[in-house]
C-alpha cells in the first residue's frame, strides 16, 4: 500500500503507548486492501490531543487511562453504554462531530457467552467492573459486585467469580487482568469490535 494524500489515519492516544495496536490494525488493514495506517502516539493532555484530531482529521483513535473518563467532556455523541459506564475508550470522527464507545463490555460479552457464563461474582468496582457490570445488565445476567466493604464474601460468592481488579487474587474463575490469557483474549475481542466501527460508526 502506497500511503497518498487519501489515506485515512486512525491512532491510539496513551501516557505509556505500545505497539499491538499497530500490529493488529495494520495487519488488518493491509490484508483488507483498506487505505488507513494505525499509529501510536504518547500523550499527556487530553485537550491537545482533540484539537489534533480535528485539525489533521483523524478518522478515530483509542484511550486508555487516564483518558477514557476525560474524553466524555469533549465528546458530542455517546455509543452504548457510556454513559452508564462513565468510560469510553474509542472514538470515531466525523468532521469534527467526535462518537465515543466503550468496546470494553462487548469483549466481555463476546467471551462470557462463548463460554456460556451468565451470571457473576465481579470483584473490584473500577472502570473495568463498571464494563462488567454494564454488560451484565444488558443480558440480564445475575451479578454481585465484590469490593473492600465485602471483601470475605469472596470465599463464599454466589456465582462465577471474576477478578475485574489489578490484584493477584487465588481461586478465582477468570482472571480479566491485562497480561493473562483470559485479559489478552477479551482485549483481542475489544479490539475487533473497535474495527469495525472505525469502518461503520
Amino acid at each position: 500500500m502506497i500511503i497518498n494524500k487519501d489515506t485515512k489515519i486512525f491512532a491510539s492516544f496513551s501516557s505509556n503507548p505500545g505497539n499491538n495496536g499497530c500490529t493488529y490494525f495494520n495487519t488488518r488493514f493491509q490484508e483488507e486492501g483498506i487505505d488507513a495506517i494505525y499509529k501510536s502516539f504518547k500523550a499527556d493532555s487530553l485537550k491537545d490531543v482533540v484539537c489534533s484530531i480535528k485539525t489533521l482529521g483523524i478518522k478515530g483513535f483509542a484511550l486508555s487511562m487516564p483518558f477514557k473518563h476525560e474524553i466524555l467532556e469533549y465528546a458530542s455523541e455517546y455509543g452504548p453504554g457510556v454513559n452508564e459506564i462513565q468510560a469510553a475508550n474509542t472514538v470515531t470522527n466525523k468532521n469534527g462531530w467526535l462518537k465515543a464507545y466503550n468496546t470494553d463490555w462487548l469483549g466481555v460479552q463476546r467471551y462470557l457467552k462463548e463460554r456460556k457464563i451468565n451470571s457473576l461474582s465481579i470483584i473490584g468496582d473500577g472502570g473495568f467492573s463498571k464494563a462488567i457490570q454494564y454488560c451484565c445488565k444488558e443480558n440480564n445476567y445475575p451479578y454481585e459486585v465484590i469490593t473492600r466493604d465485602n471483601w470475605e464474601t469472596i470465599n463464599t460468592a454466589k456465582y462465577h467469580t471474576f477478578n475485574a481488579t489489578p490484584l493477584d487474587i487465588e481461586l478465582v474463575d477468570t482472571d480479566g487482568r491485562p497480561h493473562t490469557y483470559t485479559g489478552k483474549l477479551i482485549s483481542k475481542y475489544q479490539a475487533e469490535e473497535q474495527y469495525n466501527i472505525y469502518l461503520n460508526g
